[in-house]
């Protein structure tokens, strides 16, 4: 079962595709049911944090799905699950947003990052001494709590049916942070691994400093993709409180191509492997 936060984007994609099959616009609905125009769109880009079974019923007697049907349980089952607690709401102190949640069920991650190593490979040494050093450190307290979650995330998204990752990441990432050369040494270790491991769906490139790759100026994004084609992919953009979420269609084909071009000119995964080799001796 999906989790609230997918569950409600599935919702949302589902009722924005019934109403374009119907070939009907926002207003037109709005006008049916006596409701504001921003309220259907709310629906249909997820902004109705807790969409009630009344609504979305109300919405699809519009698009003649008829009540009881299989399409009509299904698409309640949704509205129903989009209003659990999810299993990430314990964490509501150190993760903000809907990130975590949307981050495991995605099929396809595609990352480049210029600064650090991607959360998803970070090993537990790293993420505290990243904390440690940043410009605005935490306390110790909500350091462990953050690490706790960062672990528990990698061990949910990377276990099980896990997506396929594909990580780009700075050769000056991979340099920084030398104040603890020991545990810059088991990060990249763990890399190492990771990448040689025949069995996972991850793959590892190395950007060298020597490639005049300008696309960094953009800084780092990740891009997440869906089997299920109700469910839009999208670029997040980090932030301190939580991040940006680019969906429009021009934007993430923008960030495709920008990570395209970053595939090409990256190191390939077994030299990148090698380059990696060679800061750990």
């Amino acid at each position: 079962m999906a989790g609230p936060t997918i569950s409600r984007r599935q919702l949302s994609g589902v009722l924005r595709r019934l109403r374009r099959e119907r070939q009907m616009t926002l207003e037109q609905v709005a006008e049916r049911l006596e409701w504001s125009t921003a309220k259907v769109s709310n629906f249909e880009t997820g902004r109705t944090a807790k969409p009630s079974v009344t609504d979305v019923s109300a919405l699809l007697r519009v698009y003649d799905i008829s009540a009881g049907s299989p399409e009509d349980r299904a698409i309640l089952a949704l509205v129903r699950q989009s209003r659990q607690r999810g299993r990430w709401a314990q964490y509501g102190d150190v993760l903000t947003g809907e990130y975590a949640g949307l981050e495991e069920e995605a099929s396809r991650i595609s990352s480049y990052e210029p600064i650090v190593i991607p959360g998803l490979l970070q090993t537990p040494e790293y993420a505290r001494l990243h904390m440690q050093s940043a410009s605005a450190p935490r306390v110790d307290s909500e350091i462990d709590r953050t690490v706790e979650a960062r672990v528990q995330r990698q061990e949910e998204v990377l276990q099980g049916s896990a997506p396929e990752l594909w990580m780009i990441i700075d050769e000056n990432a991979l340099r920084r942070m030398v104040v603890d050369q020991e545990v810059m040494r088991g990060q990249i270790d763990h890399l190492i691994t990771v990448s040689e491991d025949l069995t996972n769906a991850i793959t590892v490139q190395v950007l060298p400093v020597a490639t005049s790759f300008h696309s960094g100026l953009v800084g780092p994004f990740v891009i997440l993709e869906y089997a299920d084609e109700d469910i839009a992919p999208f670029v997040f953009l980090e932030t301190d409180t939580d991040g940006l979420y680019l969906e429009r269609e021009e934007e993430v084909s923008r960030y495709r191509r920008l990570f395209e071009q970053a595939q090409s000119v990256a190191l390939g995964p077994q030299d990148s492997v090698q380059l990696m080799h060679g800061l750990t001796t």
